[in-house]
């Protein structure tokens, strides 16, 4: 039986993505709404000479631009779509996690922030992202790999356990 101790000591930048998708807060608003769909992800960075400025996820776009009902000022008659910009409707100074953190401080960073993806940045510059169903997915092989590891123990229990 193996004696290795699980990956739940893995840290943020060992598990996040590095294809971060990005632009820059006077990227039009209908342009970041294309990358989106292109890339097809859910939310792009918003940076600014490498650092990290702001979130821009697919729901800011749906409630701050296409919702016409809603508190928004950016969602008057006579606005012109054409002239916002990812910097109009971001969340600034997003949540971020450093590199180092272990995955524990992920999610806890996540359930404080309300949000199902983090950027994950060392020394301020942006160096992933990760997903809530990236961790979900890792997490899912942790307990199947401990699940086998409680399975060979039985195993050598029941083999040195005197007959009924």
């Amino acid at each position: 039986m193996a004696t290795e101790r699980t990956d739940l000591g893995m840290t943020a930048r060992r598990l996040a993505r590095r294809d971060v998708v990005s632009v820059t807060p006077d990227t039009p608003i209908t342009k970041t709404a294309q990358i989106m769909r292109d890339r097809t992800v859910g939310s792009v960075l918003v940076t600014e000479n490498d650092e990290l400025v702001g979130v821009v996820t697919d729901r800011d776009i749906a409630v701050e631009v296409v919702a016409d009902d809603g508190s928004s000022s950016l969602t008057h008659e006579d606005t012109d779509i054409e002239m916002l910009t990812a910097q109009d409707v971001m969340t600034p100074n997003p949540q971020s996690v450093d590199a180092d953190a272990k995955i524990q401080r992920v999610l806890r960073a996540m359930n404080d922030a309300h949000v199902r993806r983090i950027p994950i940045v060392d020394d301020h510059q942006v160096v992933g992202v990760i997903a809530f169903d990236d961790l979900v997915l890792h997490l899912a092989g942790e307990c199947t790999h401990v699940s086998a590891q409680l399975d060979s123990l039985a195993e050598i229990v029941h083999a040195e356990s005197p007959p009924d």
